[in-house]
């Protein structure tokens, strides 16, 4: 498994697919499966306010998918989780029971108003102004000691510049996952 990690707007969901593509395995998107499930009015309303799903939800749906597509054996492209410390705390724990692998994780390094006008040109109803500001301050609190904290579990974190060209981000992507 290969974990995109980032800023909201940082280029993940496309990096992902493309470094998915190149692989020829599956693209996870837990946002994607949060939608696609079957939500109650309260999750739908906390996904439109740019708010972190409950872990116990966001576990549930990943889980399934993992199982679904063999994790234990195959390659696949995270993004999306984890968003707090318990998703990271899960996944390792998942590969050091050797239900999943953890390649490593690509850290997409992005600034705000670039990540903004990404945001905004997406037109999806959870992008609007008051939502992004959620999201880019949870990145702060949340995403931060995720990162410290697989790294401290001895898992390679790539620093990848997201401001670039989404092209020339894929190149530099598979030429450090390469190195």
């Amino acid at each position: 498994m290969i974990i995109f990690l980032g800023l909201a707007g940082s280029g993940k969901s496309t990096q992902g697919q493309l470094l998915a593509a190149h692989l020829h395995c599956p693209w996870i998107s837990t946002g994607n499966l949060l939608r696609e499930y079957n939500m109650s009015e309260q999750v739908q309303k906390q996904m439109l306010k740019g708010e972190i799903i409950d872990d116990g939800t966001t576990l549930a749906v990943l889980d399934k998918e993992l199982q679904r597509i063999d994790a234990a054996k195959n390659e696949c492209i995270l993004d999306g989780s984890p968003r707090t410390l318990a998703q990271a705390e899960w996944l390792v724990a998942k590969s050091n029971s050797k239900l999943l692998k953890i390649t490593g994780v690509i850290h997409l390094r992005t600034d705000q108003p670039t990540a903004k006008a990404r945001l905004l040109a997406r037109h999806r109803p959870d992008d609007n102004e008051e939502a992004i500001a959620e999201r880019f301050s949870e990145y702060e609190s949340k995403v931060k000691p995720i990162i410290d904290y697989l790294v401290s579990q001895g898992i390679r974190v790539y620093q990848i510049d997201g401001n670039r060209e989404p092209e020339v981000i894929a190149v530099d992507i598979v030429q450090k996952l390469d190195a």
